[in-house]
């Protein structure tokens, strides 16, 4: 009989159980006999297999997960006293790194589960918000009918989404949309609102009866779908989740998911579902107060109470109007937003082509407003160029943001007006309920106000209405001007911080950081004037300037004698995006002689991924010039290796909010080990940013970390502080580096992995 044939058993009722290995999976401790046929006899279960394979001694060490045993390591040996304490600490040793290896592969498994659900919920994020915009989008109810079943279809990869709505007298519903691979066998099911019915008795039809979600995660286990099996056999379902359309407290219908794989609707994904919902049914909710507004517009119309020359609401109507919609907002606590509305060269169009062509401007301006916008949208005429508008049913800050860029791009088409092409801009003001105001006056009042600051800062804009707003214009305006005029005025500086190797001790290279000093205004902080001049294009040629500063320093201080070192130079967002940037770089090394070697370009995550094919192009031009690229801020953005394996990166920069914490931080400790594990993967060189104590460097040392940057060593430096630092050529002293954590910090390390606040 061989080994492989023989039963074993940790139960100890059971002769297969009375084993060295039943005993050590009972016990939960290592089981030896040095004379295993002596220790047995002949009635022990193994005794022949033992006997037959010329086995002398034998061992079983329990394999042990959470304190509790799954199997064991059996060792037989043809020899007697083979297992002495050495030899034990041996095989314990290696029963250890294989529990331990066993531990890591159901930590993947359960970090394969829990990624597979973060992406299904990320995909479901996506589908509300594709589904808000077409709530806010839809012209009809069929529209957003099809549009909202569309997008969750989409993003949620169901076999099937069905909208379903009652009629009156009767028990069976309508379905109105549908959407999924499947929909064409869905949309042949009979759905019904009553238990009577077999079709009434499923996911559908208890989510009517009782105005409750009905989630069913597998589905033929399900006798209530008994009606629906054969066609989910068809389908592939497995499981299903319905959930009613409750408009005005009344349910009116149901909305229909369905899913190829059991267990789909987790409590997270169902609570999306239900916001999705909601969402429908606030819209369906927004559709009947439209309706009803048209009939009292068709009144307001009869009593003549719009403007003769535009046919919009005048401003009586509008504050009619305006009041209703915050008595309807506060009923149903919701928010609305007001925007004031004042072309920007009227007067000038006006008083150049007569006062008919600026009639005709009113009225073509009218048209462009209603056009941009959803019936259920107020707009009204107040008189002159000055337009307002209502937003009912809009109640998160971005989406105003936009209805308001949609209207000025609108407004700012060019048009004919007497045989002259003219280009007019509009500034807007905005002001929400309740946060701006809980009347009409002040509501209005603070959205003309706001609208006058758009037009300070330069037309053609929006502002929200906010007390601070009015300073923190003249404090932008200010900063601006200063900004524009800094670079002829030389107020620019760099200072430099270096990178350290790891291993030597040695400053490797320098990054570049820029400065700004102004005369009044004192040092500036580079937080705020970067993302400044970022905004009004100003970054480029200052991004040109860091570059070739840089690229000369570095070549001063090598004319003085002193070692050559990288030169890291970031770049910006807008800098990465000039077509000039290739050009401004030749330019910056033919100007300094620097060697292309020298120079390393950091860009961050969120750049390279705004544009994947250019980037590619970009960074691989970059490349074949020699020099360096890395990815700066790592871990804070997408952090995936698979994307990053698609651009020619050599260096990553660890976040310094991930070595803050280091090695304190269990989930701070096993991010920076998978950066640096995988980066290493993939042979690339890990720098980490913003190390300050001891203990960070001798983990990141540890770890085989390349290069750190913080003020541990230094601070960032002027060129003379920083030459002079070249020049003593410090090492930086450290404890020898470690081959390994032991078992104990892995496990503690890997135990949090699952916590991990980055994803790469």
């Amino acid at each position: 009989m061989r080994a492989r044939e023989v039963q074993l058993s940790a139960d100890a009722t059971r002769p297969e159980g009375q084993t060295l290995t039943g005993v050590a999976i009972r016990t939960r401790r290592p089981c030896i006999s040095n004379d295993y046929l002596s220790d047995f006899g002949p009635e022990s279960h193994v005794y022949p297999a033992v006997r037959d394979s010329g086995s002398k001694s034998g061992a079983a060490l329990p394999l042990l997960k959470n304190g509790e045993a799954i199997g064991a390591l059996v060792f037989l040996s043809g020899e007697f006293n083979t297992f002495s304490p050495e030899m034990m600490a041996l095989l314990q040793r290696l029963t250890e790194n294989v529990s331990f290896a066993l531990a890591n592969f159901d930590r993947a498994d359960e970090k394969a589960r829990a990624d597979a659900q973060k992406e299904r919920l990320s995909r479901m994020f996506a589908a509300l918000s594709a589904t808000n915009e077409a709530i806010m989008r839809a012209k009809s109810r069929t529209e957003l009918y099809q549009l909202v079943c569309e997008a969750a279809a989409t993003g949620g990869k169901f076999t099937s989404t069905t909208i379903a709505l009652a009629q009156p007298g009767s028990d069976y519903l309508r379905i109105v949309a549908i959407a999924g691979p499947a929909a064409d066998g869905a949309s042949q099911v009979t759905l019904s609102t009553s238990e009577a019915h077999p079709e009434g008795r499923g996911a559908c039809g208890r989510a009517f009866r009782s105005g409750k979600a009905c989630i069913i995660n597998d589905y033929f286990a399900d006798t209530g779908t008994a009606a629906f099996h054969e066609r989910a056999r068809r389908d592939g379902t497995q499981s299903g989740a319905s959930f009613p359309l409750i408009v005005s407290g009344e349910v009116v219908g149901v909305m229909i998911f369905v899913a190829i794989e059991k267990d789909t609707f987790t409590p997270e994904f169902a609570e999306l579902l239900q916001r999705l919902a909601d969402n429908l049914a606030f819209a369906l909710e927004s559709f009947d107060r439209a309706d009803e507004k048209h009939k009292a517009d068709e009144r307001i119309e009869y009593l003549a109470s719009h403007d003769s020359l535009t046919n919009l609401p005048n401003r009586e109507t509008f504050n009619e109007m305006l009041r209703h919609a915050i008595s309807a907002a506060d009923r149903h606590r919701r928010q609305l937003a007001v925007l004031f509305i004042d072309l920007d060269r009227f007067k000038v169009i006006n008083d150049s082509l007569g006062h008919d062509a600026g009639d005709m401007l009113l009225v073509a301006i009218a048209e462009r407003l209603r056009g941009s916008l959803r019936a259920s949208d107020v707009v009204a005429r107040l008189g002159g160029d000055e337009f307002v508008v209502i937003l009912e049913d809009t109640a998160e800050r971005h989406d105003v943001e936009r209805i308001a860029g949609e209207l000025l791009v609108a407004l700012s088409q060019p048009m004919q007006l007497s045989g002259h092409e003219c280009h007019t801009t509009a500034s807007i003001g905005i002001a929400t309920y309740p946060t701006d105001g809980s009347d009409v006056q002040t509501l209005t009042k603070n959205a003309d106000m706001a609208m006058y600051l758009a037009k300070e800062d330069g037309k053609n804009g929006f502002r929200f209405f906010s007390n601070e707003v009015r300073a923190q214009s003249i404090e932008r305006l200010t900063m601006e001007s200063a900004l524009r005029r800094a670079l002829e005025r030389d107020q620019f500086s760099l200072e430099y911080q270096p990178k350290v190797d790891m291993a030597s001790g040695q400053i490797s290279g320098v990054e570049a950081l820029l400065r700004w000093t102004h005369p009044e205004l004192g040092k500036v902080s580079p937080g705020q004037f970067i993302p400044l001049a970022e905004e009004i294009g100003l970054i480029v040629p200052i991004g040109r300037w860091v570059l070739k500063e840089a690229c000369a320093q570095n070549m001063a201080w090598q004319h003085r004698g002193l070692k050559a070192v990288t030169m890291a130079v970031n770049l910006s967002p807008r800098q990465f995006g000039d077509p000039n940037l290739l050009n401004d770089i030749d330019e910056a090394l033919a100007a300094s002689g620097m060697s292309p070697a020298l120079l390393q370009l950091e860009v961050t995550e969120s750049m390279v991924m705004r544009n994947v094919t250019r980037a590619v192009r970009v960074l691989d031009a970059i490349q074949h010039r020699g020099i360096r690229l890395a990815i700066d801020d790592f871990g804070t953005g997408y952090s995936s290796m698979s994307l990053m394996k698609q651009f020619p990166i050599d260096t990553i920069k660890i976040d310094r909010s991930f070595v803050r914490d280091l090695p304190d931080d269990s989930e701070d400790v096993a991010i920076a080990q998978a950066i640096i594990s995988m980066g290493k993967a993939l042979g690339m060189t890990i720098v980490a940013e913003g190390v300050e104590t001891s203990e960070q460097q001798e983990f990141l040392r540890a770890h085989a970390c390349d290069e750190m940057q913080g003020f541990l060593f230094s601070r960032p430096l002027p060129p003379r502080d920083l030459a002079e630092l070249l020049k003593t050529s410090p090492v930086l002293t450290s404890p020898p580096l470690q081959p390994s954590l032991d078992d104990e910090a892995i496990g503690e390390a890997g135990s949090d992995l699952g916590r991990k606040r980055a994803v790469v």
